[in-house]
């Protein structure tokens, strides 16, 4: 099972039939298709996270150093915000899987062995999907709003790992250089 686990993880949770719980699913199937380094495994954990996957991690003699978790987070924000967090500052009850059962504590024991970051997007919808599952042009059946969060998660969790992508460019003057020569002088 060694092969599970990298000195770096992302994991991505949730049910990506529950509308805005793909959030973690629908990032990490953004990450796949970006190079990374042999250092980093990125696991579409699904509902497995919590009850397979940590579990085996905490057993498990593999050096990870840094795990990124990626899933919804009811913080009170407005759909589709955004927030970074470790397992200390969860309150209690306030990171539970579909049957309720409290994640925190689990991440707290595990964060004694690692580096833990959540990234959580606040779901505006958790509901059973209405769209046909015969649908093929949708890949993930999260809201627009939540959709329009996975380019910052991705972006997130790349500084989280120490993964510099470039920036992107916004106008033909910061790619022609301009706005670096005005600023010498020239």
């Amino acid at each position: 099972m060694l092969d599970w686990y990298s000195e770096n993880m992302v994991v991505g949770c949730g049910n990506p039939l529950q509308t805005d719980d793909g959030f973690g699913p629908a990032v990490v199937s953004e990450l796949k298709k970006i190079a990374l380094p042999e250092n980093v495994k990125v696991l579409d954990a699904g509902l497995a996270g919590p009850h397979y996957l940590f579990t085996l991690m905490a057993q498990s003699e593999a050096p990870v150093r840094k795990m990124v978790i990626v899933d919804i987070l009811d913080f009170g924000g407005e759909p589709g915000q955004i927030t970074k967090v470790t397992p200390d500052f969860l309150p209690p009850g306030s990171y539970t899987d579909d049957h309720s059962w409290g994640l925190r504590e689990p991440l707290r024991v595990l964060a004694e062995r690692m580096e833990i970051i959540i990234i959580g997007c606040q779901p505006e919808c958790i509901e059973l999907s209405r769209i046909s599952n015969e649908d093929e042009s949708y890949e993930f059946w999260v809201t627009d709003t939540v959709k329009k969060a996975i380019p910052k998660a991705v972006r997130l969790v790349l500084d989280e790992i120490g993964v510099d992508y470039g920036h992107t460019i916004s106008s033909q003057k910061t790619h022609l250089g301009g706005a670096a020569a005005e600023t010498d002088g020239a």
